[in-house]
């Protein structure tokens, strides 16, 4: 697919992973390819950072917490958030000390900021990785909200539902593409060319002081091809717990390949039409087209969401008291 080029005006978008899960994430990002997005890895250890391809790093002092080490190095961290920064994106896996302790740190000095669009996309461990783990990372999910516009959750765990070959061998590196391929989505909506009624202000818009947040993708191809991409990119379990017809702003893209026999018709829009007779009739909705001639006869959708309800926050408390009484 064809991007933008790497540009003065598509220099807007910062993607930092902090912590080794989250460098991992973007060092997956950096090496398919995606332009026009700056990229920053932080970490107290530098092994990771001088193995990440990624040139603009920070390390963080390790003689103190990890939290202290961010905010001595917080005019550093803010040089990267210069006045053309328009999205900042912070990529962590949640559990561990590092990702938990400063990506909030990163995200409140990206947001103090006030010119940026602060999102996060983290994870949760799986549950084999035991109880202190979770429960660190339920609290920094709880210290991101704090920060951040939009806040994109990965539960690791759901992985397990979607891939049944996951062992501890290969489990971590699914988790890593899986939160890479989330926060790639969501600089696609920017920086992909060849797009329709869409741009930066629209992602902004949908994202902006939105809560809660998902970003999928589906498939769909023959008749109905529309309304089974739909379909698909809403049976991704990491929408388990989702109430997504709750949700107060919606932003669709559709992929089409614009050489096909079978180019997106208008007629086929009615299919749209019918899905969002599920959502309220106040849901503020965007949509977009964009060329991917790799798709063939295929439609392809990604769906951004915010502002639904989610059964996750709930359920915080119950699952905080059973893996405290189980430790």
């Amino acid at each position: 697919m064809d991007k933008l080029n790497n540009t003065y005006q598509y220099r807007i978008i910062k993607v930092l992973g902090v912590g080794g899960g989250g460098i991992n994430a973007v060092n997956h990002m950096y090496l398919h390819g995606i332009e026009g997005v700056t990229f920053v890895v932080l970490d107290t250890d530098s092994y990771l950072l001088d193995a990440s391809p990624v040139h603009n790093r920070i390390l963080l002092r390790s003689d103190m917490t990890h939290r202290s080490a961010a905010e001595e190095s917080e005019s550093e961290i803010a040089a990267f958030f210069d006045g053309d920064t328009k999205m900042v994106i912070i990529v962590a896996g949640l559990g561990g000390e590092t990702g938990t302790d400063v990506a909030p740190v990163v995200a409140r000095i990206a947001r103090e900021k006030e010119i940026a669009l602060t999102v996060g996309v983290v994870t949760i461990p799986f549950q084999f990785e035991g109880t202190n783990k979770i429960l660190k990372a339920l609290d920094g999910i709880e210290e991101m909200r704090k920060c951040v516009d939009a806040l994109f959750v990965i539960d690791n765990q759901r992985l397990t539902e979607i891939y049944n070959d996951l062992d501890q061998s290969n489990a971590f590196a699914k988790s890593d593409e899986t939160l890479s391929t989330a926060a790639r989505s969501l600089c696609d909506l920017i920086t992909v060319k060849n797009k329709i009624c869409l741009d930066f202000n629209d992602v902004n818009y949908t994202l902006r002081k939105g809560g809660n947040a998902f970003i999928v993708s589906g498939f769909g191809w023959g008749e109905s091809r529309v309304t089974k991409a739909l379909q698909n990119a809403l049976e991704s379990p990491l929408l388990k717990g989702c109430d997504v017809f709750s949700s107060q702003k919606i932003l669709m893209n559709f992929y089409y390949n614009s050489d096909s026999e079978f180019p997106l018709l208008m007629e086929e829009m009615i299919e749209i039409q019918e899905f969002m007779k599920n959502f309220d009739e106040e849901v503020d909705v965007i949509w977009g087209m964009s060329f991917d001639n790799k798709l063939v006869d295929q439609i392809k959708v990604t769906i951004l969401a915010t502002g639904f309800n989610v059964s996750y926050k709930s359920d915080i408390n119950p699952l905080k008291n059973m893996l405290s009484q189980n430790s």
